[in-house]
């Protein structure tokens, strides 16, 4: 498992160091971050803060996966539900960091499986701030949409 993590690792640190821009494919993804945010509400906690720091990390993880589907990757996708290593490569300061991932053929299925996978992060209130990235893949045909979590 530790070889997965550091050949990701290795992945995105690639990734940070050759992508200026949002990748192909890649949209702001305002239906992804209004899923997340509303997920949010109704809790004893207050609102996450939006991140367009966090949006560039959860773009390079949406990226790397895409990479990964259409073949064009060298390395396995960044997909540790724990990305501290991208985080930190973009200089963004945590304590930690959580990843929620999901795919689905249409939209609303992505961001269903990803509000289900965090069911229980969302609402913890140690997490404060949050980035969304959506990105569609030609190739396989499939939404990808993550969030990423940070508590600061």
């Amino acid at each position: 498992m530790p070889r997965v993590r550091t050949m990701a690792a290795f992945a995105v640190a690639g990734a940070v160091g050759t992508l200026s821009a949002a990748p192909a494919g890649a949209d702001a993804a305002p239906e992804v971050a209004q899923a997340v945010a509303q997920a949010r509400n109704g809790s004893e906690c207050g609102p996450l803060n939006y991140s367009p720091e966090l949006e560039r990390a959860a773009e390079l993880i949406n990226h790397s996966t895409s990479a990964y589907l259409d073949h064009s990757g060298a390395n396995v996708p960044a997909d540790d539900p724990h990305p501290m290593p991208i985080v930190k490569e973009l200089g963004i300061q945590a304590a930690n960091v959580h990843s929620l991932q999901c795919a689905g053929r249409v939209e609303a299925d992505a961001i269903k499986g990803l509000l289900l996978q965090g069911h229980k992060t969302i609402p913890d209130c140690s997490y404060t701030e949050f980035g969304t990235s959506r990105l569609y893949e030609p190739q396989s045909g499939y939404v990808l949409t993550v969030a990423l979590l940070v508590q600061r």
